[in-house]
């Protein structure tokens, strides 16, 4: 009999969750529509999502002004993202030298 393979330190750790019937569900087809099924993945990017959140929530109190609304937050957001996507941009061309 062959023993176990261990998996790789500190690669993940595993936690419990308690959740209803309905986020489990609702959980699992996020992650197969952003992650192919992995849950684990799913919950990471949640989580990032929630720091960042968390972050532009503290530096707006830090800069006295009310917190935005929904609407004004998915329109930064969006231009945010839509900056990315342009500094990411390829166009192919070659340099000079």
């Amino acid at each position: 009999m062959t023993p176990k393979r261990k998996r790789r330190a500190g690669a993940t750790e595993t936690i419990g969750v308690s959740l209803d019937m309905e986020t489990k569900r609702k959980l699992k087809e996020l992650a197969r529509e952003r992650h192919q099924g992995n849950v684990s993945a799913l919950i990471t990017e949640m989580t990032e999502a929630a720091i960042r959140q968390a972050a532009f929530e503290r530096a707006w109190r830090w800069y006295g002004g009310p917190e935005p609304s929904d609407g004004a937050r998915n329109e930064i957001d969006r231009e945010l993202e839509e900056g990315w996507a342009l500094a990411r941009r390829k166009n192919g061309r070659k340099t000079a030298a």
